[in-house]
């Protein structure tokens, strides 16, 4: 920095200054001409017209100085590009910034929304399983069931019609399972699916109010109704929404319950056919 600065000052504020650079200097305001000029004094011999200024602060005028020196470097580094690096910026900033370590805890937990399903329509219909078994409602020690039977002539007033219940899924939901409610016409009594011990169990519960909406506290009562496309036989499933992969189901056997069987069972009937009334 000294080397650049002594281009442009002196530390002597009695000197003059040429702007271009080094020049011839008087050693003092004493030896200038102050009469009739003869040709032949130092102030005439210099074709230059002279200001002096005296600064009043001169700790503000060697800033103003080294203000403009700094300017030039940087003019010069953009023209050569060489002298101010983005390395050079790099450094100038770390001796500014500190980096510094931030201490960091990660937790892991997992939240998830209760499943809430809202009823919107209901229809009655007949069912009968793919071997043209019926449903009909007998009782057993006080409990009420329901078995798979033939039914035929006067007995064919025994078979039960379902009130089936419609519901709108969460935005997450498999779009193909449309969950239902099956209640028994004419009664209180709704098919529900629960843990009994390690094994899920098919009920009819007597329920006196509405089952809308559906939560996790009602979510034994609902099925999810999986249409299975046939033109000449359509037919459907029923999959427990509190027991996945349990599906309703009838025995291949005659006046056997109403049950529900895991989807590997193949001994079991899950396809059921529908008739609305």
């Amino acid at each position: 920095m000294e080397s650049e600065l002594v281009e442009f000052y002196s530390e002597s504020y009695e000197h003059f200054y040429q702007v271009r650079g080094a020049c011839e200097m008087k050693p003092s305001l004493t030896a200038t001409c102050t009469g009739p000029c003869q040709g032949d004094c130092a102030g005439c011999k210099v074709d230059i017209q002279v200001k002096m200024t005296v600064p009043k602060q001169p700790s503000a005028f060697r800033r103003a100085v080294v203000l403009v020196v700094a300017v030039e470097k940087m003019k010069r580094g953009l023209l050569d590009k060489c002298l101010f690096r983005d390395s050079d910026l790099l450094e100038i900033l770390g001796s500014i910034l500190v980096e510094d370590d931030i201490p960091v805890q990660t937790a892991e937990s997992t939240c998830m929304a209760e499943l809430m399903y809202h009823h919107f329509s209901k229809s009655v219909y007949q069912i009968t399983d793919t071997a043209n078994k019926s449903m009909a409602l007998q009782q057993f020690s006080g409990q009420a069931q329901l078995v798979a039977l033939h039914l035929q002539g006067p007995n064919i007033d025994l078979q039960v019609k379902l009130s089936m219940a419609f519901y709108k899924s969460p935005p997450t939901a498999d779009i193909r399972k449309r969950p239902v409610t099956l209640g028994i016409v004419g009664r209180k009594l709704y098919l529900s699916c629960m843990m009994v011990g390690d094994q899920p169990e098919l009920r009819l519960e007597e329920v006196n109010t509405m089952l809308t909406p559906i939560k996790t506290d009602l979510l034994r009562f609902l099925f999810f109704k999986v249409d299975r496309a046939s033109s000449s036989n359509p037919s459907c499933t029923f999959e427990s929404a509190a027991c996945p992969r349990w599906f309703i189901s009838t025995s291949q056997n005659e006046n056997e319950p109403v049950t529900v069987r895991n989807y590997e069972d193949q001994r079991a009937i899950q396809t059921f056919k529908l008739f609305q009334q």
